[in-house]
């Protein structure tokens, strides 16, 4: 089986700090069995989940690749769907600790791997710059705290312009022609991250919506408010039709806001589309919020509107600048843990974990 180009977050960078959904990765319940790796920064994390992912591929096994939202070119996790198993990062900020020790999950130490001594020798230099990365994730916080406070703002002032009878009918429509009639069932939620908030600028992922979704739908919406409404309509109905659905949450708003919504049957998806993550997708067909505004009501508040989301995109770029700079001392720290590592321990320790989970096929 090929990989298909899947990747959700599973942790975001948010205004609240980090945002964690590790506890989504596997279900114990549902037979799922779970390898916790521990380690510093440097020490081979990712690059063991990519060597295991790369030998279960030889034998035909796919998987799920996450991504960090510190730095998208490295793995918070892989997922094999095929045989309910997972690998992830168990360190802070998306600490995890076993939960079933033994009888679903397995700790796997790179501890063991390196150098007590001469990570001791770098103390000083390790401290300082564990401190500073810190520092530069409090700061992007700070930005993305105030850029959300002006997203807020303009959801809040556009809220007002939404008519909403006509998204709660039209979101009627749109569910009984797409999602079918109800099964006798109640569906279940995924939430997962599509977009985030990275070092490298906002990360949408349209690679995704592509390969879990032959039918797309992008509800294009600069100020957010028509696009809620829509997206949390759709959701209810979804469940309650007895659908699951994936609902992926936004970064500034995680606790409450669904961004964009995946119906795996149906392989359906409706993401909402704006400055942020265009989505301009081959295919897709596309909703204009403005159909669902009161344009005179929109027009008092241009101004206004359009200051806040000029302010909220300059916040924004802050705040990646400050996590271009964690990265950049993130990848100082690398240094102290790479020269104390025994990779060729490291590497064994993949390949037991390869063939552990090839055993349970």
């Amino acid at each position: 089986m090929e990989d298909r180009d899947i990747r959700f977050y599973f942790g975001a960078n948010t205004p609240s700090g980090f945002y964690s959904l590790f506890d989504e990765l596997y279900d114990a319940r549902d037979g799922w069995r779970a390898y916790i790796i521990k380690g510093g920064p440097g020490t081979g994390k990712s690059s063991l989940m990519r060597a295991v992912a790369g030998q279960l591929k030889e034998k035909g096994i796919g998987a799920e690749k996450v991504p960090c939202s510190s730095d998208p070119y490295s793995l918070d996790a892989v997922i094999f769907p095929e045989l309910k198993v997972c690998l992830a990062d168990g360190t802070a900020p998306h600490t995890m600790e076993p939960k079933f020790p033994g009888a679903v999950e397995k700790i796997v130490n790179l501890g063991e791997c390196w150098n007590d001594g001469l990570l001791r020798e770098h103390a000083p230099e390790i401290i300082s710059l564990t401190l500073k990365n810190s520092m530069s994730h409090r700061k992007c916080v700070r930005f993305l705290a105030a850029a959300a406070s002006l997203r807020g703002d303009v959801c809040r002032l556009t809220k007002n312009c939404v008519l909403t009878e006509k998204v709660e009918r039209y979101a009627a429509r749109f569910a009984s022609r797409e999602f079918g009639s109800p099964n006798g069932g109640i569906g279940r939620e995924s939430r997962r991250f599509l977009s985030a908030v990275t070092p490298i600028g906002v990360d949408a992922n349209p690679g995704t919506a592509v390969s879990l979704c032959d039918r797309i739908f992008v509800i294009q919406d600069e100020y957010g408010a028509a696009s809620s409404l829509f997206l949390s309509q759709l959701r209810a109905y979804a469940i309650g039709n007895g659908l699951n659905v994936i609902s992926c949450r936004c970064p500034m708003g995680p606790a409450d806001r669904t961004e964009h919504l995946i119906v795996p049957e149906k392989k359906l998806g409706i993401f909402t589309g704006n400055c942020y993550h265009p989505y301009r997708i081959e295919g897709a067909k596309v909703i204009h919020a403005g159909r669902f505004m009161d344009t005179k009501c929109l027009s008092c508040l241009r101004n206004r509107v359009s200051f806040s989301r000029k302010a909220q995109k300059e916040l924004l770029d802050e705040a990646v600048a400050a996590l271009k700079q964690a990265k950049a001392t993130h990848d100082e720290l690398e240094k102290y843990y790479i020269a104390a590592m025994d990779f060729d321990r490291v590497r064994e320790k993949g390949r037991e974990i390869a063939e552990e989970i090839l055993a349970i096929r």
